[in-house]
């Protein structure tokens, strides 16, 4: 089976959303976040303000683009999948993991950011929290699970994968599916 390619609007959407995420971490090392403005933003990524507002609605989502994206894709594979949920949850934040969306150096440098700027940490959780959102919902479709079970183990499954993206960034693991595995076959420990 062929995926489709992405058209050449969705391709230059991609590239124009990473030259603004880029344009925003790059700008935050410089000065510090707090100097910075969207109107820098905009100005390191070669684009008018209104192009900036296209893409993101507050510099501080632009600088967390990246944290915890979905695969469409692999979204979609999972809400088809068959089987028990706790091995297709675990086979999607696998296949997630080695999708090789997650830059590890980019990550650490935003993290220190939040670290260093506690005003980011409410953008952070709120990222976070749609993305357990949308992994709850596709549980509901895949599974239907009532919305309070779904979204708690959305949130069980993202804390999984937030162990295994330290394990990564912290060297304790050598790679994202490696970390990814090793939550996973904790969590399988304390099952009966």
């Amino acid at each position: 089976m062929t995926t489709a390619q992405p058209s050449l609007r969705e391709r230059r959407r991609t590239e124009t959303t990473a030259l603004i995420a880029q344009a925003a971490l790059d700008l935050a090392l410089e000065s510090g976040w707090d100097a910075v403005t969207v109107d820098e933003i905009a100005a390191r990524a070669g684009l008018s303000r209104r192009t900036f507002f296209n893409y993101f609605a507050t510099k501080d989502e632009a600088l967390l683009h990246n944290a915890v994206p979905w695969d469409e894709d692999l979204l979609d594979a999972f809400r088809a999948s068959t089987g028990p949920l706790l091995g297709a949850l675990e086979e999607l934040f696998t296949a997630q993991s080695a999708s090789g969306r997650h830059d590890r150096d980019r990550t650490l440098q935003v993290m220190r950011l939040v670290e260093a700027t506690p005003e980011l940490l409410p953008a952070l959780l709120a990222r976070i929290a749609a993305s357990e959102s949308v992994l709850a919902e596709a549980i509901v479709a895949r599974d239907g699970l009532d919305e309070f079970s779904a979204a708690a183990c959305a949130a069980v499954a993202g804390s999984l994968a937030r162990v295994g993206g330290m394990g990564w960034l912290s060297g304790r693991q050598p790679d994202p599916v490696t970390s990814t595995r090793a939550a996973w076959t904790a969590l399988r420990a304390l099952l009966p």
